[in-house]
């Protein structure tokens, strides 16, 4: 029997994180004449939503009004500092050498749904929030209300919050598909996990959220297009990877890095498994019909007051069976961690 029709048994421990995924929807509120956010020229809106949602939880939550979160007697149970600051809490076992941990969520603001009507169009926001992270739903919430209100982009451009709705956990992949980076809330994302419900609109009542987390469908397909929607920035030897010398095994191992720590800090269960032998594994793994290429952007920050480089690889690469077996577990919870 071939490896297709042998029985999949995972070769390594599945990756659990329990999350719950939202979408936003927001109506820009433009001046005659001014071009939407959703347009072409406007670029990447990942660092404008971060940024502006992180001012409007603070000025959300902080009830010190202290300069920096650190001396704050608050610190251990404030939802700023854990959500947009996140500590590597004492005693911990990885990240000893930094003070900060990845955050516990994911802001997708890829392929707005835009209606070019009267009076501004819609664009919609993805959030995912990992674990514990939930629990902060309201507050983040009332966070990116205010951030709408505040207005986006150096433009400032108004958003008006309509409802926040919430993705029902389970549902199936799309035929021989899995995606990476930065995953659009596209109709194949709805195809993975059944439909959306409305749990909040302004001026109402927040609803709870149901918190999930979708197994990977076994056996994996014969095999998988990875599609990278947003620059891939990663270092190999003090170098960029770039389109050329992009390899499995430099892509593997960041994947397993990202997941390995959100198990790690915000789920009850991290992620064991021989990450030495993996690489050593990915190392073997061909990526076919490559279709990539650097993309350069900059984002502005606000703290340091300069633009920060972010380019990096895009577009997308073939994984085949048998080599993608023991990755399909982190490939498929990939999609939604991002990497």
């Amino acid at each position: 029997m071939n490896a297709l029709s042998d029985p999949v048994r995972p070769p390594t421990p599945r990756p659990v994180l329990p999350f719950a995924r939202y979408r936003v929807r927001f109506r820009e509120h433009l001046p005659d004449g001014a071009p939407s956010l959703a347009s072409p020229r406007t670029g990447y809106l990942g660092s404008a939503w971060r940024g502006t949602f992180g001012r409007a939880l603070r000025k959300t939550v902080c009830v010190t009004r202290l300069p920096t979160c650190d001396p704050c007697v608050l610190l251990p149970s404030c939802p700023y500092p854990f959500l947009f600051e996140s500590r590597t809490p004492p005693g911990a076992e990885k990240l000893t050498r930094y003070p900060h941990t990845p955050g516990p969520y994911v802001l997708e603001p890829a392929d707005p749904r835009f209606d070019t009507g009267a009076g501004g169009g819609m664009l919609n926001l993805g959030v995912t929030l990992f674990g514990p992270a939930n629990d902060h739903l309201p507050y983040v919430v009332h966070a990116l209300e205010q951030a709408g209100r505040s207005g986006l982009t150096a433009r400032r451009v108004r958003l008006e919050m309509m409802d926040v709705q919430a993705e029902s956990p389970g549902g199936a992949a799309p035929e021989n598909e899995a995606t990476e980076g930065d995953a659009a809330d596209d109709d194949a994302s709805r195809t993975r996990n059944g439909g959306w419900t409305t749990i909040f609109e302004p001026g109402g009542r927040l609803s709870s959220a149901p918190v999930g987390h979708p197994a990977p469908p076994f056996p994996p397909p014969p095999a998988v297009r990875v599609r990278l929607l947003t620059p891939l920035r990663m270092r190999r030897q003090g170098r960029f990877v770039g389109a050329a010398d992009f390899d499995f095994r430099a892509f593997a191992g960041h994947l397993l890095r990202r997941l390995s720590l959100l198990t790690y800090f915000f789920s009850g269960t991290p992620l064991e498994t021989d990450f030495a032998g993996l690489l050593q594994r990915a190392e073997s793994v061909p990526t076919t019909e490559r279709a990539l290429r650097w993309q350069d952007w900059t984002r502005h920050s606000s703290r340091q007051d300069a633009d920060v480089p972010m380019g990096g690889a895009v577009g997308s690469f073939r994984l085949d069976r048998p080599g993608l077996d023991p990755f399909w577990p982190v490939l498929w919870l990939g999609q939604w961690t991002h990497v």
